[in-house]
């Protein structure tokens, strides 16, 4: 089979005249981030190889992001354009930030003290209202755009998809952290910006973002409504005038924001800066998460806070509309029902929250080198693509269902083929299914380690179920395909492919709400041989 270090041959790497594109750092909707050195030479630089959107109009603006200067902006050296058969590209020449981004960060520590939050957040904000003085909206803010330095300066970056103020467009967004008007329609402007940042503060003082729901179109639908959780009960370490200068900022009502300077310098004297505290070279991210100081928060949409009474109310929505005409129930019921939504979605949503060894200390991907060394000690990588109707150790095929009991070829336990692998996650995902039908969250310890941060977050829901009377009937998540696996240090990293079928919620009173199901997607595993037998020890949904 392909070898780890056959990887890098079989990536395209892009051509940028003038540049030698060495290691992808990063991909996203609007296009992929290098690593690249100029051929005549100089310090190493990012380059941002755009590949949606019209050439011309990213050349005009990025004309106007070149003329942006900030010390926590981003800069652009250069905008190279290439034709090539299948039209223009369009490159953005960056500074390179190796101190990694906010929203690795808070993967790896789950949620930042305040005074860091301050550090890390005000000086975006400035940045902000430099690019708001000069007609410019970002338009899509979020900890994936807050970057530092090696030295743990914050940086804005990303302003590849911002736009003039006042025009509208197709532009990116990431709804976990999405202003309630955009998430209805509007256009993005200044106020927007304000809510993104004011977001990526709530996300590093609770972690976990405003908006959490099942897939980008449920979260989307949960923004439009406005309603941001309590931050103050999901954050109660923090300052009351940390906490009310970003709830001002999560206003749904935009007049309310404020500007972004105003922002930065009351987010700045609301509590006393201190610094920034990110992972040394080497560092484990598993263990940076454990000895973070305060836990990660789940499940936010459980605690809300009223709209402000002093607000003009907000024209209802077709949503509003439609949850008006449906009978009115009594409180219990209702809080019930709410907890069954959040715990829902949470499952669907957020089933994989923890942190993928290797996606924070080392999270760069070798390309454009010739036999490159995995990230990974030791790695072994094996690609298997479908494995439907492979032969497992036992005999069964891949396509069959699992019995939930793990399949191993070799003395070690280790299996030997993708369907054996797939048949000992199977049996992991049955025993975490039985633990949701059954109410016992005792069956969890059969499923992740004892410090595996998803432990903790699965016996939170099942407690939360517990305490509203409710029980999930037909919970089934699935293993579709073991893609590949990779050994590294002290344990697997599998790439899956899982399922999750629609089930009911059952209440005291006999009865059921039904939950959507969710199509095949990604995910990334990390999972550890223990003397009890194999766990899961983290898992991310790979976007």
């Amino acid at each position: 089979m392909p070898t780890a270090d056959a990887e890098p041959a079989r990536r395209a790497v892009p051509v940028v005249p003038g540049y030698v594109l060495e290691e992808l750092l990063g991909r996203g909707g609007t296009g992929e981030v290098w690593r690249a050195r100029p051929r005549v030479g100089g310090p190493p630089v990012a380059v941002k190889v755009l590949v949606r959107g019209e050439p011309e109009r990213q050349v005009r603006e990025a004309g106007l992001l070149a003329e942006l200067d900030h010390p926590h902006l981003v800069r652009l050296h250069q905008v190279v354009r290439r034709r090539t058969p299948s039209g223009d590209q369009v490159a953005l020449v960056l500074d390179l930030l190796g101190g990694g981004s906010l929203a690795a960060l808070l993967a790896a520590r789950g949620r930042l003290r305040p005074g860091e939050v301050v550090t890390a957040i005000a000086p975006v904000a400035a940045a902000l209202a430099h690019v708001h003085d000069r007609g410019i909206v970002h338009g899509d803010l979020s900890p994936g755009n807050v970057v530092f330095t090696e030295e743990g300066r914050p940086v804005l970056t990303d302003l590849g998809v911002a736009r003039v103020i006042g025009e509208r467009g197709g532009g990116e967004v990431t709804p976990p952290y999405v202003d309630p008007v955009v998430a209805r329609g509007g256009a993005a402007g200044p106020a927007s910006d304000v809510f993104g940042v004011a977001a990526a503060a709530f996300h590093a003082l609770t972690g976990i973002p405003p908006w959490n729901a099942a897939g980008a179109g449920n979260t989307l639908v949960v923004a439009a409504s406005g309603e941001v959780p309590d931050l103050a009960l999901l954050a109660p370490e923090a300052p009351a005038d940390l906490v009310a200068v970003v709830e001002r900022g999560l206003s749904p009502y935009p007049h309310l924001r404020g500007s972004a300077a105003a922002f930065a310098l009351d987010l700045r004297h609301a509590c006393r800066p201190e610094r920034v505290v990110l992972p040394a070279p080497g560092t484990d991210p598993a263990a940076l998460g454990r000895t973070g100081q305060v836990p990660r928060t789940e499940l936010t949409h459980q605690v809300r806070r009223p709209p402000r009474a002093h607000a003009a109310p907000e024209t209802p929505g077709r949503w509003a509309r439609v949850l008006a005409h449906r009978p009115v129930a009594a409180p219990g019921v209702v809080r019930r029902a709410a907890v069954v939504l959040a715990v829902a979605a949470a499952l669907l949503g957020s089933v994989w929250v923890g942190v993928r060894w290797g996606s924070t200390a080392d999270p760069t991907v070798p390309a454009a080198r010739t036999g490159a060394a995995s990230s990974a000690p030791s790695a072994a990588k094996t690609t298997s693509g479908d494995v439907t109707g492979t032969e497992t150790a036992g005999g069964s095929s891949a396509g069959e269902p699992s019995t939930g009991e793990p399949t191993s070829a070799d003395p070690a336990g280790v299996p030997a083929t993708a369907a054996a692998w797939r048949d000992l996650l199977a049996g992991l995902y049955a025993q975490r299914a039985d633990a949701f039908t059954e109410g016992d969250p005792a069956v969890l310890d059969r499923v992740f380690t004892a410090d595996s941060p998803l432990l903790t977050t699965d016996a939170a829901r099942l407690a939360e179920l517990r305490s509203a009377g409710q029980q999930l009937a037909g919970f089934s998540p699935e293993v579709v395909a073991v893609t590949s696996t990779a050994a590294v240090d002290g344990g697997y990293l599998v790439e899956l492919t899982e399922r999750v079928p629609a089930y009911g919620v059952l209440d005291e009173a006999g009865g059921r709400t039904e939950v959507p199901g969710q199509p095949d997607r990604p995910v990334e595993m990390t999972v550890v041989s223990t003397a009890d037998g194999w766990r899961i020890a983290s898992a991310a949904l790979v976007a």
